[in-house]
């Protein structure tokens, strides 16, 4: 009797497995909310999130963070505006933002190219590395200079769930306008 309650189960797992395997989801991708809202900072500048990211920190020193909606202060989006000196172009800040991010253990750029933010010239670059607590980082860094002013946006997360919020993290980057 139990050899053939376990043969039931047995064929009755294998059976479902086989249904379920011609299906998909997406994986990378998280669930899109109903809504988002368009933040515009006193820095000048506007970008819109999704609403289950909460509400954004202002932060000290020119940040700004959108908070993934798992809540891990270590899984995030952040702005970045930072005031330049005259003689500094998106050549300069480039070589200091991936300069810092080389300063990271075990730095490890995964690709860099230029790009566009805002509908200006900008520059993109995507690593992985450790963090001075000892943790795991795969970050997105993309930045432009306008006015004076270096606009530097940072998503980051641990390397496992990092995908999971890539494509709302894209969007708002693509969103991102100064103003």
């Amino acid at each position: 009797m139990i050899k053939k309650v376990a043969m039931l189960l047995i064929c009755a797992v294998l059976i479902v497995s086989v249904l379920t395997s011609g299906c998909t989801f997406k994986v990378g991708n998280t669930t899109t909310s109903a809504t988002s809202t368009t933040y515009t900072s006193t820095q000048g500048f506007s970008i819109t999130y999704p609403s289950d990211w909460g509400k954004p920190q202002e932060l000290e020193d020119g940040f700004v963070g959108f908070a993934t909606p798992i809540k891990n202060e270590s899984e995030n989006l952040n702005v970045q505006v930072v005031n330049l000196s005259a003689s500094d172009t998106l050549e300069t800040v480039k070589e200091d933002v991936i300069s810092n991010a080389q300063g990271y253990d075990d730095f490890n750029e995964i690709m860099a190219h230029d790009t566009t933010l805002a509908g200006l010239p900008a520059y993109k670059i995507v690593f992985t590395a450790t963090t001075d607590d000892g943790d795991q980082l795969k970050a997105l860094q993309t930045w432009t200079v306008k006015d004076g002013k270096a606009y530097i946006i940072t998503y980051q997360g641990a390397p496992s769930n990092y995908d999971k919020h890539l494509s709302a993290a894209q969007k708002m980057i693509d969103s991102f306008q100064i103003n």
